[in-house]
């Protein structure tokens, strides 16, 4: 992993008083470039469709793939530099 690259984990206020959410679908595909801001994925945490908003621009690895459980210090993705 470069230096540069950065990880994507839900963000805190998003999980309220809950430990874990299910992944619910990428909006982009694995390799694809994606721009800071943006929702790059969709998640539930407690009965709530979160919007996961890309922390940079870049080119995208997913790591958690839909259905997946996760919890608040899971990584999802990676952003590295293109």
């Amino acid at each position: 992993m470069s230096a540069d690259t950065v990880e994507i984990l839900v963000p805190d206020e998003a999980w309220g008083e809950s430990l874990e959410g299910v992944m619910l679908t990428w909006i982009y595909k694995d390799g694809a470039q994606v721009t800071e801001g943006k929702v790059i994925a969709e998640m539930m945490v407690e009965k709530a469709q979160i919007e996961v908003l890309a922390p940079a621009s870049g080119r995208l690895t997913i790591l958690a793939q839909p259905e997946t459980v996760i919890n608040r210090s899971f990584v999802i993705g990676r952003i590295a530099p293109v």
